[in-house]
């Protein structure tokens, strides 16, 4: 029930109007009094009421001038003003501060009863206003982020929306600011786990990244967790990537793929979408839990740019050389060819274009011999030989593609190990000072590299040529002194620790073994 103030100066007046008027029927409460403007207005601060009745010819504060001044801190006070003939000039300034009913003394029971039902009615309407306001603000507040969610992943996938577009919606969804340069960071869990899993990943990769750059959009996409973030320098990335490996694994859960992409604006989105599935797809390569950025994946051995094909999946697999990947997308392609029936010549022509962009895969030497069976298109009669054709073209595209890259990735390692051959010297060599300084790639993936071919760790590696070079040193005729040894095979001026290092490889100490040989 609302409650009531009634204001009058004529104490007869007040009383009578607080005891006959029936309060309770016209749904409020019993009222409370004031016998003057500013014994009014101190109450209305302490406990502003919803309605006032008030006189306006009081003295020290008159009804017009508590109407103002109360309308000025609380305006959603309403009022009922009473008042004699001659004081119509001061009603018609009551109106000015919203006050609609006006009643004439002297006034019934009725009158006033009538009048307070009308506010009521009033106050109760622009309740049920605001209510459903309220519920669509929240409504909206519970639409917008999923819409907004809804509306990048489709930016990002498809590519529906322009950059006109793109301002409009970027106005509606009230993103902060226009950045000029983004990141997609895709990540992959390495073994079959429950839904619960990915989605826990994703919160722990959400509130980590927050830490370095702003997040524009966190979704799961065909099980793979993607975040669209503002640039903030591949380092800091993959070093909060790091800290999130770490948590993760503590907490016992199966290791994750990521791939950073390079920077781009708003129209490079979905190429960069690309580049997250390419970088993925080395998981192939290098085994489970690597970091992949785009300098990585860079290829001399075939001309793709990242330009917009049918059937984006499977050439991603015949470039990667992920032939098991292969034969299944042309599974179920060919599946759905026999099911739906397509018209003959439509078919040719998709399988043409789609054969056409297969052989753009492979080295240009390899791409001129296949474009040379082009013609064999107008010569297939049946669906099985237009399918296997197009099949032993991509799985052989694949094997090519696979020999390549693991000749590419040998090479790399016997460039990594004939480097640290040379610089055993060298106190600060490791595996990231190589990847940072000599070869220009991120150390987790040129260390994994290194694990995969060689089977051990580099520094262990290191520490083998190390001390196979001090074993030469020793041997050499004439008399050396273990601190030059020591400084030849990076332990500087500390020959101490290099005896220690040497004892634990060999069983002997420095000394023991020149003697010994």
């Amino acid at each position: 029930m609302y409650e009531v103030m009634v204001v009058d100066d004529e104490l007869f007046i007040l009383e009578g109007i607080a005891s006959m008027v029936d309060w309770e029927k016209c749904g409020t409460q019993a009222p409370v009094k004031a016998s003057n403007g500013r014994e009014a207005y101190d109450l209305i601060q302490k406990n502003p009421p919803d309605i006032v009745l008030t006189d306006i010819k009081m003295p020290g504060l008159n009804g017009i001038e508590l109407i103002e001044k109360v309308h000025g801190v609380f305006p959603d006070v309403r009022f009922i003003v009473l008042s004699g003939y001659d004081e119509f000039e001061f009603a018609k300034t009551a109106m000015k501060c919203g006050v609609k009913h006006y009643l004439l003394k002297p006034s019934n029971e009725e009158k006033i009863e009538e009048a307070v039902a009308e506010v009521v009615q009033e106050l109760d309407q622009a309740g049920e206003k605001e209510a459903f306001i309220e519920s669509m603000r929240d409504h909206l507040n519970n639409v917008i982020p999923k819409a907004k969610e809804q509306f990048l992943r489709e930016f990002i996938i498809n590519k529906k929306f322009d950059i006109k577009e793109w301002k409009y919606y970027q106005e509606l969804f009230g993103f902060e600011k226009q950045w000029n340069a983004f990141r997609l960071l895709g990540f992959v869990l390495d073994d079959d786990v429950e839904y619960e899993s990915l989605f826990m990943l994703k919160e722990m990769l959400t509130r980590e990244m927050a830490e370095c750059q702003d997040i524009l959009l966190a979704a799961i996409i065909s099980d793979r967790i993607v975040l669209l973030v503002e640039d903030s320098g591949v380092e800091t990335l993959i070093d909060h990537i790091k800290q999130v490996k770490e948590d993760w694994e503590n907490l016992q859960q199966p290791s994750f793929t990521t791939s950073v992409t390079s920077t781009g604006g708003i129209t490079d989105l979905h190429l960069l979408y690309q580049e997250i599935l390419e970088g993925l797809s080395h998981r192939f390569y290098l085994g489970k839990g690597g970091i992949i950025t785009s300098e990585d994946i860079k290829h001399d051995n075939y001309a793709f740019k990242g330009l917009m094909m049918d059937h984006e999946s499977l050439l991603i697999a015949v470039r990667s050389g992920n032939q098991d990947e292969v034969s299944e997308y042309l599974d179920y392609f060919f599946q759905a060819v026999r099911a739906c029936r397509f018209d003959v010549q439509v078919l040719r022509s998709h399988c043409l274009e789609l054969y056409m962009s297969l052989i753009r895969q492979t080295d240009s030497a390899s791409m001129e011999q296949l474009f040379d069976h082009v013609p064999k298109f107008h010569s297939f009669t049946t669906l099985p030989e237009l399918e296997t054709f197009l099949r032993d073209t991509a799985v052989g595209i694949a094997q090519s593609n696979y020999k390549q890259q693991k000749n590419t990735q040998n090479q790399l390692v016997k460039e990594v190990m004939e480097y640290a051959k040379e610089h055993l010297h060298d106190e600060a060599l490791s595996i990231s000072s190589m990847a940072s300084d000599v070869f220009y790639m991120n150390s987790d993936y040129l260390g994994k590299l290194f694990k995969k071919e060689i089977g051990e760790k580099f520094s262990t590696y290191l520490m083998k040529e190390r001390m196979e070079k001090a074993k030469v040193l020793m041997n050499q005729t004439g008399e050396v002194k273990m601190f030059e040894v020591a400084e030849k095979v990076g332990f500087g001026n500390n020959p101490r620790y290099f005896s220690q290092v040497f004892k634990k490889h060999t069983g002997h100490t420095p000394s023991e073994y020149k003697k010994e040989g």
